[in-house]
């Protein structure tokens, strides 16, 4: 989906910046991101991708409320960060992010068995932590 899409279909929102929702999303991803490890640390795989998906999404957001930019869907907050902040982020970057993205759909959505093992949650979880701290020097 391109942005221009998100804007006119409103699930991309022009507000004012609101750097309060930019500290909460951070300290939510800084949250997500522990959760992730916990889950981790006790087996829990899936659940583990899943919340460093979230921490990741989270970090996302926060530069859009930087931004000044309310989301109301995931696709368009990628769509988002492919236009405005490939070079700053790298789209290495943006492509975990829409790659756990579709994981994180297919977890709660998807009607199979997940085959998740312990090292792509490892992966997933280092590449959350590269994540947050991109988006902490970008901020």
């Amino acid at each position: 989906m391109r942005t221009d899409d998100c804007f006119k279909k409103r699930l991309l929102r022009r507000t004012k910046t609101d750097l309060m929702k930019v500290t909460k999303a951070l300290e939510m991803a800084e949250l997500k991101k522990e959760r992730a490890q916990e889950l981790f640390e006790n087996g829990f795989f899936e659940e583990s991708i899943v919340s460093s998906y979230t921490s990741m999404f989270q970090a996302a957001r926060a530069l859009l409320f930087h931004d000044g930019i309310i989301e109301k869907s995931h696709a368009c907050v990628i769509a988002y960060l492919r236009e405005y902040y490939s070079s700053e982020l790298g789209q290495d970057k943006i492509n975990w992010l829409d790659t756990y993205r579709m994981e994180r759909h297919e977890s709660f959505y998807g009607l199979e068995k997940s085959n998740i093992d312990k090292c792509e949650a490892e992966d997933a979880f280092e590449k959350t932590e590269k994540f947050l701290e991109s988006v902490q020097q970008i901020l």
